[in-house]
């Protein structure tokens, strides 16, 4: 792509992030992004199909980057069972401080407000949190097949997890009854979390 075709787009990308801010996902419109931009509708067609694919275009690149960094902690392939913990320790902490923050609870709530009235929550679901589900779920196999957890379905492994660590959490974010993530109170719960993930899953030892 030519440094002003990158510079356009880099430009719809950043005023749409402006309106998805200000007035919503679903108040936005094609033609609003136009109109602030400046340009016509034919222009912004040339670079993006649809307000939906600006919307991942958006979260891609404001959290893309971290979610990546994130989830590549769990390449982690260790047999110390200890090792394993601490890099579910670790993957847990980081994971809760950018799920909650600001930034991706307001998505969270857009996502949610919109998930009937558009193919959003399907797009975004399939270009970000699936794949995501899908690194833990493989990290849960590789635990399961050195003996560290007990044979299970690791997607579902995976899922439970996730569950446990936002369980004192996530809902009081996305309602806004929770508004300060204090880092010793995250660190417990984390233990909390992977001391009823272990009780459910650990593997016996003889």
């Amino acid at each position: 792509m030519r440094k002003k075709s990158e510079e356009r787009r880099q430009a719809i990308i950043d005023v749409a992030a402006e309106l998805f801010n200000e007035i919503g996902f679903d108040r936005t419109s094609m033609a609003e992004i136009s109109a602030r931009l400046g340009g016509s509708k034919a222009t912004l067609y040339n670079y993006f199909s649809s307000k939906e694919e600006i919307f991942l275009a958006v979260m891609k690149q404001q959290a893309g980057m971290q979610f990546e960094s994130l989830f590549a902690i769990l390449a982690e392939d260790s047999k110390d069972p200890e090792q394993v913990r601490a890099t579910l320790k670790l993957f847990a902490n980081k994971y809760l401080h950018l799920v909650l923050s600001p930034e991706v609870i307001a998505v969270r709530r857009l996502l949610y407000y919109n998930a009937e009235r558009s193919e959003l929550g399907c797009l975004y679901y399939e270009n970000g949190p699936r794949r995501g589900w899908l690194a833990i779920a493989d990290f849960m196999k590789r635990a399961m097949e050195k003996g560290i957890f007990r044979e299970a379905d690791s997607w579902l492994a995976g899922i439970q997890f996730r569950v446990l660590i936002e369980a004192e959490w996530a809902e009081g974010r996305i309602l806004n009854v929770i508004t300060s993530l204090p880092p010793a109170k995250v660190k417990e719960s984390v233990e909390r979390a992977l001391d009823a993930f272990y009780r459910i899953y650990a593997a016996e030892r003889s």
